[in-house]
């Protein structure tokens, strides 16, 4: 059971009081009974709770309005633990600056795939931290991702750099997927994305590290096509790449070995570009982005034609190929 606090009760919270000096937690039952918890103590965080429940009592005596306290309670059988959660301040010293680079990050159902860009947007390294949240039940996902963040953030300390995440919400995509194959909607549901950036916001805040959200528009397209083969790295990391090239305000532009496939007017978003290159490359499969994109004819190459693609990507991808290359490819 877990109740969130009010600023305007006089210790933080409505049914839990807790009294410093006798260290005892009076919590009110939803029936009007009053239970006594003696001998509570925060063994990371007791200074910190105390502190919150007097600056609340002088409020109250002051008329104003001060911190809330939730409280948690576990019921594990043979014994209780009890949670106090407070409002952490914000870190004094946050860290804002990108002139040396950022961490930037791709989250996924079953991995956290994160990228160390420089300051003039270059990839210095890439990797993943992996976990699995199959047959996990709610709590234990929370902690896991917990865990996760904290691993996370404190790689950001380390590199003492920002991070640099998706302003994604999976809500629409969840509730228009329910018709997926079963093993599709059961990683949806366990995409638990949101748990996952708060967990990170809030570790960064208590570390210093300042946490920047961007549009999440066609980076992992942009990742597949133009860093994966380049970079001999991951789609998903490949994505975090662009996250953090775009969250120090880089442009991502065509490469000329694709610019065939598309036309960019005058005061069009370059972003329009992207848009009609992942039309024309839906059909391919991500593993064939590793060698199939040339230098001269990216996509019909006797190789890549004979044995890289299906006879539908083929058929799918005539329309986008300009006639030269299917004369020569044709003698």
């Amino acid at each position: 059971m877990t109740l969130s606090g009010r600023k305007d009760a006089k210790y933080g919270n409505f049914v839990f009081q807790y009294d410093a000096q006798s260290q005892t937690l009076h919590v009110r039952s939803i029936t009007g009974q009053a239970l006594i918890l003696p001998y509570v103590y925060v063994p990371y965080g007791q200074d910190r709770m105390q502190e919150s429940i007097a600056t609340q009592l002088s409020c109250q005596n002051k008329k104003k309005s001060g911190q809330s306290m939730g409280w948690s309670i576990e019921d594990h059988g043979t014994y209780y633990i009890i949670k106090c959660i407070v409002e952490e301040p914000e870190h004094p010293h946050l860290n804002h600056a990108k002139a040396d680079g950022v961490i930037s990050v791709d989250v996924n159902y079953n991995h956290i795939a994160f990228s160390h860009v420089n300051g003039q947007g270059q990839l210095l390294s890439s990797s993943c931290l992996y976990f699995s949240l199959e047959g996990k039940r709610s709590g234990q996902i929370t902690k896991i991702l917990e865990a996760e963040a904290i691993r996370l953030v404190d790689i950001a300390v380390q590199r003492n750099k920002p991070i640099v995440l998706e302003a994604l919400d999976t809500t629409l995509s969840k509730s228009a997927g329910r018709y997926r194959n079963r093993k599709q909607n059961r990683r949806m549901s366990l995409f638990a994305y949101k748990k996952m950036q708060d967990s990170i916001h809030s570790r960064a805040a208590k570390m210093g590290v300042a946490v920047f959200e961007v549009n999440p528009a066609f980076t992992s397209q942009i990742g597949k096509m133009k860093y994966m083969k380049q970079m001999h790295i991951s789609i998903h990391q490949a994505a975090s790449y662009v996250i953090g090239r775009r969250g120090m305000n880089l442009k991502e532009r065509v490469p000329k070995v694709l610019q065939t496939y598309t036309e960019r007017k005058d005061g069009e978003h370059h972003w329009k570009q992207w848009s009609v290159l992942t039309k024309a490359f839906s059909v391919l499969r991500s593993h064939l982005f590793y060698h199939v994109l040339g230098q001269s004819y990216p996509l019909f190459n006797k190789e890549i034609c004979n044995d890289g693609l299906t006879q539908a990507e083929r058929d799918s991808l005539q329309k986008y190929v300009p006639k030269v290359w299917l004369e020569e490819r044709a003698s």
